[in-house]
């Protein structure tokens, strides 16, 4: 999770792991969160697999700080930092295979700025990793 003078970002912020991987968010310079949209998370549409767990961290603002989450249940995962979803700080991981949930349909009822910054699902299981910004 970094702000610098590309702005703020996730990096990276398209991934694919297999399920069963932890996932250290740390937070590099600013003050970052990292939240799955999911309805538990506030007013947000569900963009994780039906049934997995989803994440709230707080928003940390040392460098450093770590929060780290496991992701068990195949499929796509959105999530978004909450100061900054509305500049487009979101990010993507892919789980497995994509498997066809909520996360594989454009987004509809976000922020303009973060419904142009996901990283395409084809573009992660081909590169693996997508840095940002």
């Amino acid at each position: 999770m970094i702000t610098d003078n590309d702005g703020s970002y996730f990096d990276p912020k398209g991934l694919l792991v297999e399920p069963g991987t932890t996932v250290r968010f740390v937070n590099d310079s600013g003050s970052h969160s990292t939240v799955a949209y999911h309805p538990d998370n506030g007013d947000q549409p569900l963009r994780i697999p039906e049934g997995a767990t989803p994440w709230q961290s707080k928003a940390y603002s040392s460098t450093d700080a770590v929060f780290e989450h496991t992701f068990e249940t195949e499929g796509v995962y959105d999530y978004y930092c909450t100061p900054h979803e509305m500049l487009g700080m979101v990010g993507r991981i892919v789980v497995g295979e994509p498997q066809g949930g909520p996360a594989t349909t454009a987004p509809t009822d976000l922020p303009p700025a973060a419904k142009e910054s996901f990283p395409s699902i084809d573009d992660i299981l081909e590169k693996q990793r997508i840095a940002g910004p």
